[in-house]
């Protein structure tokens, strides 16, 4: 993963990564990290699914898989008992992830998937990987499998992981497991899934992004309230069935069918960026466009993101483009166009950030940080969300700090009173905030469950299951390592911290229009202070250089190479 290597290098490697605790039995804890140089901001590159192939990855045997080269000829790489070997695509190159799924249950039976769609065969740098399908959606990682001629990845062990004392896991699983599906939000989550949201967002707060976030509530609608109830409540009316991930007994997702079509999803961030972003209110279109990006094999934030750029630039004379927010049939026709390359859609291919550097113009319209696009928070009405936009490893991410449930509901774990509009103390805010996210991301713990399983409470399980004694501040340790360790090759990728933990300057210079947030940017002058109070909190230099100290610290020095120890700083200057 050297700095000077093109992400779509076969010496790019991909890994996949179970959390600690997959394969336990304690629900939620089912999500695998897929990590890789991003073809989307050159930096690290990291997203989570929640399929069945971790649990697949452990009953082989291994902590994680890690794939280097590339294939001759488009190829399925299958793990099983027998070892690794690659077998060719043949027709399942260009087809589908549905249709191309379905024709390899039938010969790879109890197999677990794990597959790209046209997109990343196309190496588009907003492809995802789909994982029986649950998506890893952000930062382009299926441009790096399609680059490698990867067309799926079949995974089937048998092993049992091994258990240090099976009556203590069974005892702490139990009541960790009460403890989650008896909370109110978990049956609130049950019913109505992520999209609840938009009630928090929109109409409570005036922080939903719309048409490419020129308005942050739903009054551009024709029927704004009624826009509100159909995109918050719509599950129990089109539900026709669950695919939670694997082990969990909280299910949040919803497959839904509308207009004879079953779709997983929509789920939160898709009702905004293949919905409000775009200019779309009915979930009928957002179910069809969602399940296009899903079968293309798109990231459905970067996806509708970069639509609602293209459609804002095409109003501002930057882009001819013949497509205006909400016509979703000539929307859909664009999705498939950007999937193979076709005309317009091979600008729009790789992003937002890299179709205004093709065109030379219209950079002022973009919303995006270190050439991530955001998800569905307004940051210019949550301060700790700004930051961590700013700072985040991987770009404009919401799950890398988890700030905006700090501030939406006002408290999470040790935090209460949280002033959504306060920058005070939003620099400490957004470090435990990391170290805790990068917990969950490390044990697979769904942060949904961020309310009931915190380190304090998982690390009697965690002890029991490995043999290892640890409290729940060893369990936080392991984030806030995670975390340094990624701002450590992020540098030797080439981050500039004050270049590129920074926000674009639409939120600096243009208000909130209209709602609860109305007036709202972030100030400048007190982002910077912020993000100072951050870096000094993370034990960094004022320059955003983790110090050698904090890495003696965390015990990095020690299992680090030299050349990446060697990006730290020994002075905080």
């Amino acid at each position: 993963m050297g700095g000077d290597q093109n992400p779509l290098s076969p010496d790019n490697p991909l890994v996949i990564a179970p959390g600690s605790l997959v394969g336990s039995g304690l629900s939620t804890a089912s999500k695998t990290a897929y990590v890789a140089r991003s073809p989307l901001t050159g930096l690290l590159g990291r997203a989570i699914a929640g399929g069945r192939a971790g649990w697949e990855i452990r009953r082989l045997g291994y902590d994680f898989l890690a794939i280097t080269g590339a294939a001759s000829e488009p190829s399925i790489l299958v793990v099983d008992g027998d070892g690794a070997r690659l077998e060719p695509a043949g027709e399942l190159w260009g087809e589908t992830i549905s249709k191309a799924r379905r024709r390899l249950m039938e010969s790879y039976k109890g197999y677990a998937d794990i597959l790209i769609g046209p997109a990343g065969e196309n190496r588009s740098a907003i492809a995802m990987i789909d994982s029986g399908g649950r998506q890893a959606g952000r930062t382009g990682l299926g441009a790096v499998m399609g680059a490698k001629m990867i067309k799926a990845v079949m995974l089937k062990g048998s092993l049992t992981p091994r258990i240090h004392d099976k009556k203590r896991v069974l005892e702490a699983i139990r009541e960790l497991n009460a403890k989650t599906h008896g909370s109110p939000a978990s049956k609130n989550l049950v019913e109505y899934g992520t999209p609840l949201m938009v009630n928090y967002t929109g109409r409570a707060y005036g922080v939903l992004p719309s048409l490419n976030w020129r308005e942050s509530t739903l009054s551009w609608c024709p029927n704004p309230e009624k826009a509100y109830d159909e995109l918050s409540r719509f599950a129990p009316k089109y539900r026709v069935g669950r695919n939670p991930c694997i082990g969990c007994g909280r299910p949040c997702t919803q497959v839904i069918r509308v207009n004879g079509s079953e779709v997983d999803g929509p789920e939160y961030e898709t009702v905004y960026a293949l919905g409000t972003d775009i200019g779309v209110c009915r979930i009928q279109d957002i179910a069809h466009l969602n399940k296009l990006a899903d079968d293309y094999g798109f990231d459905t934030i970067s996806l509708g993101a970069t639509i609602a750029w293209a459609i804002h630039a095409s109003e501002e004379g930057i882009l001819d483009l013949d497509i205006h927010w909400g016509e979703t049939e000539k929307i859909a026709e664009l999705i498939r166009d950007i999937a193979y390359r076709r005309g317009i859609g091979d600008l729009l291919a790789d992003g937002s950030r890299k179709a205004t550097e093709k065109l030379g113009k219209g950079k002022e319209l973009l919303v995006n940080v270190k050439g991530l696009e955001p998800p569905a928070y307004d940051a210019r009405g949550l301060k700790g969300m700004a930051l961590g936009y700013a700072v985040s490893s991987r770009g404009a991410d919401h799950l890398t700090s988890g700030a905006y449930a700090f501030e939406l509901y006002g408290r999470l774990w040790r935090y209460e009173g949280v002033d959504r509009l306060s920058y005070k103390g939003k620099g400490r805010l957004v470090r435990d905030g990391e170290d805790l996210m990068a917990f969950y991301d490390n044990t697979g713990i769904c942060k949904f469950s961020r309310g009931t399983l915190q380190p304090e409470n998982v690390a009697p399980l965690w002890s029991s299951l490995t043999g290892i004694p640890a409290t729940g501040g060893d369990l936080l340790l392991t984030g806030e390592r995670t975390v340094n360790l990624e701002r450590l090759v992020n540098l030797h990728l080439g981050l500039d911290p004050l270049r590129d933990d920074t926000l674009p300057q639409r939120l600096f210079k243009e208000p909130i229009k209209r709602g609860p947030s109305k007036g709202e940017v972030v100030d400048e002058e007190a982002f910077r202070e912020m993000r100072a109070e951050y870096y000094a909190a993370r034990g960094w230099t004022s320059n955003g250089i983790p110090l050698e100290s904090t890495l003696v610290r965390l015990g990095l020095h020690e299992i680090l190479p030299d050349w990446l120890v060697s990006y730290a700083s020994k002075t905080p200057g």
